[in-house]
């Protein structure tokens, strides 16, 4: 008989234990709500894939040539232009500033001097393959408003040589430009 009770006594308390549990679920509260997800996104522009200040916009390399010569041109980049890519709805202006010898060899715009100092080789930049369309100091190149696809800034170089009235050596130039929108 004392198993029997024990059995009703195990029977009840689990039956009580149930209901306990099932009240508690019953009367379970919740809350609900919201997470707010944003990014802020500038327009911004990237010259060869990089942004920022300092960016290297390529080279304008005339290659080596006789002192004697009288002129030889070249492309910025080696002839694959600058490549731009800008926010959509962008429309960049790309300006030559000036170069650290502009005047210094007329009737070219820009000078390169001698790394051994004293002597200068003008050059000069245009914008198009014929290299009649001069691109001045300040001059400025307007980009069409952007889309989702890069944009390319061709630049074409022309040095002017003065036979026999330049040693031979490493002639150089830093030129100033800007990307602006």
């Amino acid at each position: 008989m004392l198993v029997l009770n024990f059995s009703r006594t195990a029977s009840l308390s689990t039956l009580a234990a149930t209901l306990f549990v099932t009240s508690t679920l019953a009367n379970a509260q919740s809350v609900t709500g919201t997470i707010d997800a944003s990014i802020t996104l500038e327009a911004t522009c990237s010259v060869g894939g990089i942004e920022g200040t300092g960016v290297d916009f390529g080279s304008l390399a005339f290659g080596s040539h006789s002192a004697l010569f009288d002129q030889v041109d070249t492309e910025v980049a080696g002839g694959s232009g600058i490549t731009v890519l800008c926010s959509p709805g962008v429309a960049p202006t790309f300006t030559l500033v000036e170069g650290g010898n502009d005047g210094d060899a007329a009737p070219a715009t820009h000078a390169m001097q001698n790394t051994e100092g004293g002597t200068f080789v003008g050059y000069t930049l245009y914008t198009d393959a014929a290299r009649t369309d001069l691109l001045a100091l300040n001059g400025d190149i307007v980009l069409d408003p952007f889309t989702n696809t890069a944009q390319t800034i061709s630049l074409y170089g022309r040095a002017f040589g003065s036979p026999g009235n330049l040693p031979a050596g490493t002639y150089e130039d830093t030129l100033q430009v800007q990307l602006a929108w």
